[in-house]
């Protein structure tokens, strides 16, 4: 399903990055366009008037389609930082059916991916009315917005993957479950495990279809997704070697400059 085969792009009315007060939290209230939170610092949790909670946290994001009756409730003094979006969309009608927090259903890898999307939106943070400065940056937002929308709707909807031969097949189920589990302590042994392959075998499959050995593959995926987290900017190096299953932040340090020729705290 192509959501944009007609060039069905969003209208975006409203886009700004901002500290909401937790005096905001207080009411309930709907709007009639379609709204986006994607967390950058703290977290939120979006209360429906049905009963459902949805909580966020940073890196999080959460979608809520028009006309919903809700409130927003932010946690301490000084409510999350985050991007806050308002749209129009003629989207699939089961997209807006989903649960505001489907992208957490999504492998990791997808939501690395949208995350860093967001990221490249450079909303200004003093921008308080969630004006545009002019006609193209409100165009380039709408396209990178559109940009989101398509990665969710096409992780919703996925096409049918078709493999040539056993192999492959091994192979992709093996660096899907590595995106989701990069936090933790991964072996070939492990992963093989998880398959109900020998490890001799899933060795295999890395060596004719990705052409490098399994753990070359598994900390080229670690150093990419610390990338990304780096260019976000929300966690601290610390918390990203962690994230990204690193013993501590000097071993990070250290393999993340021989990969990238420079240091983490100097490659943003």
């Amino acid at each position: 399903m192509n959501a944009f085969s007609s060039g069905n792009l969003p209208k975006l009315l409203f886009a700004r990055r901002v500290c909401y007060s937790p005096c905001y939290s207080r009411n309930w209230h709907a709007i009639q366009e379609h709204q986006i939170f994607h967390i950058l610092r703290g977290s939120m949790t979006l209360e429906l008037a049905s009963g459902m909670c949805y909580k966020a946290q940073a890196g999080d994001t959460l979608f809520l389609p028009a006309r919903v009756r809700h409130r927003d409730r932010f946690a301490g003094s000084t409510g999350p930082e985050l991007l806050h979006l308002r749209f129009f969309w003629q989207g699939p009608e089961i997209f807006f059916a989903a649960p505001p927090d489907f992208i957490r259903r999504f492998p990791a890898s997808i939501r690395t991916d949208i995350a860093s999307q967001f990221h490249l939106l450079h909303l200004p943070r003093n921008r308080m009315d969630g004006g545009f400065d002019s006609s193209l940056q409100r165009e380039r937002i709408t396209m990178q917005l559109g940009v989101i929308l398509m990665i969710c709707v096409e992780n919703l909807f996925p096409a049918p993957v078709c493999f040539h031969n056993r192999s492959e097949m091994q192979f992709s189920e093996a660096l899907r479950f590595m995106d989701d589990q990069l936090e933790c302590k991964l072996t070939l042994e492990s992963v093989a495990s998880h398959l109900h392959v020998s490890p001799r075998t899933l060795a295999r499959s890395f060596r004719l279809n990705g052409g490098i050995p399994f753990h070359r593959c598994l900390l080229f995926r670690r150093l990419e997704r610390a990338r990304v987290l780096l260019e976000e900017g929300v966690l601290s190096l610390a918390e990203i070697a962690l994230t990204t299953g690193f013993s501590d932040a000097g071993h990070f340090g250290k393999v993340f400059k021989k990969h990238f020729g420079v240091t983490p705290g100097k490659f943003c």
